[in-house]
């Protein structure tokens, strides 16, 4: 037994000793899947998440009276001891749900890593309500496109109406409906007013995965008003991505309509709203669908040689750009489809969907975050293009800093904490008087500081929303 204790309670079912581990009830059980993982953690080896991953991935044989696994990614190979403890370790990790499997990584081997003293030095709060106030206010004020109210409507959702996002706790179905005064409604309401009669997206700008970023708004205005014409408009987003939209060759989903092109910013539109739709309507197929978009995007813009991904590849013109706020935005995406798989009815049957994107994330989070700046007046930014020394941009700061909270939750890795911390430390150091998010990049020319930025106030937002939780989190598991 080891002296740390884990972040749960003994699960109940299991009797463990220092030799043997014996189960009550069947490996089969889905019951007994969710209640595994304190054998998990009294072996110090499952405590690194790459490892993990690679155990549940990558190819796994028995040689010698030893379990090897090869990572296939590195070529690494892990190898252990064959005993009775260390079988049902390996029975239990691949049997495992997604939905209680919490595991903390341990940076190269270094228990010391998480010790509390050390999360210590880089804690910080959360932002005051005056100043949330005048974020919120601003973020209202400047949101105009797409794909502007499809995150800020997101950003009041998790963080003023948290309970019905897809981090509440039982978001599927919503227990309660909105406001008709909430600012979601509104978002909603106006984009049904200025939607054409007989066309399939929800707003019309050119884009193909920028319009689905306002689908749960309007889904929740469904519920709120019981009014068909939003549940046909949201319906009608969903024709549109699935049979209207054109292909990448490799059956992504294209950004633009105008043709097959790849932008890394359609992971935080199009694939939460399929995810959300089919967890709301029991449709296990379009949550798959999510997830396999995510996949199929990292196929095309994932760069190799650092794990970055560039900003827009294929179509007749491409920004090969490893450009920070489209990082972002897949981190900030993809644990949005990973959360709402974990809250949907199909988490069992998704566990190795959940896996696979948790060390996609986790893969992006390690790359970025290794480009934080740690020296001069900017300390704890990122660069815009972080591969390059140009401008820092508080805006993918926040928004990565708000995915690595929330990956931490949804898996116990608590690797980047201190990046994050750190990151939300500099971002309150970036607001102004009037709430505006300062040095930021241009949303439209994206290799240019801007002014101010929309999107950006929503991400502070989500930052906020995503701390707030993880710090509940942290608490009531420490």
């Amino acid at each position: 037994m080891v002296s740390e204790q884990p972040y749960f309670l003994t699960p109940a079912g299991i009797e463990e000793s220092s030799e043997t581990i014996q189960m009550k009830a069947p490996l089969s059980s889905d019951a007994r899947k969710l209640e595994l993982i304190k054998i998990i953690w009294s072996n110090k080896l499952f405590r690194n998440l790459d490892v993990l991953l690679a155990l549940y991935k990558s190819r796994r044989y028995k040689r010698g009276g030893r379990y090897v696994f090869l990572e296939t990614q590195t070529q690494t190979v892990h190898s252990f001891d064959v005993n009775t403890r260390a079988t049902m370790l390996l029975q239990s990790l691949l049997s495992l749900s997604f939905a209680t499997f919490l595991v903390r990584a341990n940076n190269g081997g270094s228990d010391d890593f998480y010790n509390s003293n050390s999360l210590e030095r880089t804690r910080v709060n959360g932002l005051n309500d005056t100043t949330l106030a005048k974020v919120r206010t601003r973020m209202l004020e400047l949101v105009h496109y797409s794909w502007e109210l499809g995150t800020a409507s997101e950003a009041l959702l998790e963080l003023e109406e948290s309970d019905l996002s897809v981090y509440g706790d039982k978001p599927f179905p919503p227990s309660r409906t909105l406001s008709a005064d909430s600012p979601i409604i509104s978002i909603a309401e106006y984009v049904l007013s200025i939607k054409p009669p007989g066309t399939l997206p929800l707003m019309e700008d050119g884009a193909a995965g920028d319009p689905a970023s306002v689908g749960v708004a309007v889904l929740l205005a469904n519920q709120t008003f019981a009014n068909a014409s939003y549940a046909l408009a949201a319906s009608q987003e969903i024709q549109f991505l699935l049979e209207v939209v054109p292909r990448a060759p490799n059956g992504a989903i294209s950004h633009r309509v105008s043709e097959a092109q790849l932008w890394d910013d359609f992971v935080y539109m199009g694939p939460p709203y399929l995810a959300y739709y089919g967890a709301l309507f029991h449709n296990i197929t379009l949550l798959q669908e999510a997830k396999r978009q995510i996949g199929l995007y990292r196929e095309v813009l994932r760069d190799p040689q650092t794990s970055l991904w560039h900003h827009v590849l294929l179509g007749s013109w491409s920004d090969p750009a490893l450009w920070g706020t489209g990082m972002a935005w897949v981190a900030a995406g993809s644990t949005r489809v990973l959360q709402t798989m974990l809250k949907s009815p199909f988490a069992v049957q998704l566990q190795g969907d959940m896996w696979e994107i948790s060390g996609w994330v986790g893969e992006l989070l390690g790359a970025a975050w290794g480009y934080q700046k740690r020296q001069g007046e900017f300390r704890g930014g990122l660069y815009n293009l972080p591969t390059e020394n140009d401008f820092p941009d508080s805006a993918w700061t926040a928004l990565l800093a708000a995915a690595t909270y929330r990956l931490a939750v949804q898996t116990g890795n608590k690797q980047w904490i201190p990046n994050a911390n750190k990151a939300f430390a500099y971002i309150q150091r970036q607001i102004a008087s009037d709430g505006t998010l300062l040095n930021v990049t241009d949303v439209f020319q994206w290799k240019q500081a801007g002014i101010n930025s929309p999107e950006g106030q929503a991400f502070v937002l989500l930052l906020q929303a995503a701390h707030r939780d993880y710090t509940k989190w942290e608490e009531c598991h420490a």
